[in-house]
């Protein structure tokens, strides 16, 4: 294909302490837009469509062997841009190869379905964040007119002659996967279809935004709802990634947690309100400029109170990079995760490297905060983090869990005495060279395959 190339789960990273952070990277497209264009052109019957600033991250590689299995036919160009046409289906069959397991088939439900009338899609396994069920998919797929059976290893979808059938679909939550699911399903469908308390993320606007554009009637109503009229008969033409909002608040939070200043051409502050603002009430510096965004230190970091919350609130994703920032701050701070209800892994993690442990620590507890009661209260789940700074870390080596706290400990790398990571491929699956990235500011990074 060409140079770009998959990091395997054999990788791994050996990084020194660094520096304050200084000098200007460029932001990647969106992780959380691209495979979703990837998967919704399957839908079209005709035509090519060409993806302009595709990040050269895991997910893409996994999503292009999904392609190969299906006999879908592509071309990832060396300037970041890919080609797909999207006919040719010659399997309803997928599988994982490896151990690239993630969620990205459950969104190739749809197109197979439509193309095919029937699918064979492997369960998810995808961040070990949570107990991430799948039901809302299941569920919202039976109302279409999806016949599933399921066994220990796939899922087993198939259709009636008639099809996929207009419907509506109230979400017990506002999932981004179950959202993204669901419109795809319903441009499948025959008739008009409303999905109700959706996710309306910027990458799911531009999704629509897409849709639009290839000839779909699709409406977005006040109150989390969408209205779609289904239509296969989609002109697919050329789609741009957008800026990846939480690749851009990592390399703040390695900025300001390592006492530097980074700008992040291409930054959007549109879709980063809540975050910028939870960075100015910890004391941390940001400049907005037409062309991105500059973060920086300029003083000592002050103790914050995180809660997360669908978006436009403060997304779930930020969390694990702020709080390696709130760990340099003095005294106690707290985040309140509300989104997942197991994504402290890291912290417990990261806890065993702290070397001042009788002034400092990152705990976790399964109570909310008392004046924040949330869907969690009362259960098993520990999300709430305490975090007493400022904390010192060690060196050891440490197993990436999920893709987020990835970068969150390769920052805590950058402050300890020196840290082996392993699990790169998580690491790798959202974020676009990130040790280059990181060493052109300064950073003392080895990577070895």
């Amino acid at each position: 294909m060409n140079k770009f190339k998959q990091v395997g789960k054999k990788s791994f990273l050996r990084v020194a302490r660094s520096r304050p952070l200084f000098g200007e990277i460029e932001v990647s497209g969106a992780k959380n837009m691209v495979t979703k264009i990837m998967t919704t052109c399957l839908i079209a019957t005709k035509g090519r469509l060409l993806i302009k600033n595709v990040p050269i991250i895991n997910d893409v590689f996994i999503t292009l062997k999904l392609f190969d299995q299906l006999g879908i036919r592509y071309k990832l160009n060396s300037d970041k841009s890919l080609e797909i046409w999207p006919k040719g289906f010659k399997s309803s069959t997928l599988a994982f190869e490896g151990e690239d397991g993630n969620r990205i088939p459950l969104l190739l439900a749809a197109p197979l379905l439509a193309q095919l009338g029937r699918a064979v899609i492997p369960k998810p396994k995808g961040c070990k964040i949570g107990t991430r069920k799948i039901d809302f998919h299941i569920s919202g797929l039976q109302q279409f007119g999806v016949r599933i059976k399921e066994d220990e290893q796939n899922l087993h979808l198939e259709i009636s002659k008639k099809g996929l059938v207009g419907t509506t679909v109230n979400l017990p939550f506002p999932s981004v996967g179950a959202t993204e699911n669901m419109i795809m399903t319903a441009v499948c469908a025959q008739g008009a279809s409303r999905i109700n308390n959706c996710a309306i993320e910027p990458e799911i606007i531009e999704l629509i935004k897409f849709l639009q554009r290839s000839g779909v009637n699709v409406v977005i109503h006040e109150g989390r709802s969408i209205y779609i009229c289904g239509n296969r008969d989609i002109s697919l033409t050329e789609v741009t990634i957008i800026p990846d909002r939480v690749e851009t608040m990592s390399y703040a939070a390695a900025a300001i947690a390592t006492k530097g200043d980074v700008f992040v051409k291409g930054a959007d502050h549109d879709s980063l309100i809540s975050p910028i603002s939870a960075l100015l009430d910890i004391g941390a510096g940001v400049d907005i400029k037409d062309n991105g965004i500059r973060f920086y230190y300029k003083g000592s970091i002050k103790r914050g109170n995180i809660e997360t919350e669908v978006y436009p609130g403060f997304q779930t994703d930020f969390q694990q990079p702020l709080a390696i920032v709130l760990s340099q701050a003095n005294g106690a701070s707290r985040i309140h995760e509300k989104i997942f209800e197991s994504r402290f892994i890291y912290l417990q993690m990261l806890n065993k490297m702290i070397k001042n442990r009788n002034k400092a620590g990152l705990t976790i507890s399964k109570e909310c905060p008392p004046e924040s009661q949330c869907r969690f209260a009362g259960q098993e789940y520990a999300h709430t983090a305490l975090i007493n700074g400022p904390v010192k870390f060690g060196s050891g080596e440490i197993e990436i869990p999920d893709l987020r706290a990835g970068f969150a400990i390769l920052i805590a790398g950058l402050l300890s005495d020196g840290m082996i990571i392993r699990n790169l491929d998580s690491l790798f699956r959202g974020y676009d060279n990130p040790v280059g990235k990181l060493n052109s500011l300064g950073a003392n990074i080895e990577m070895f395959e």
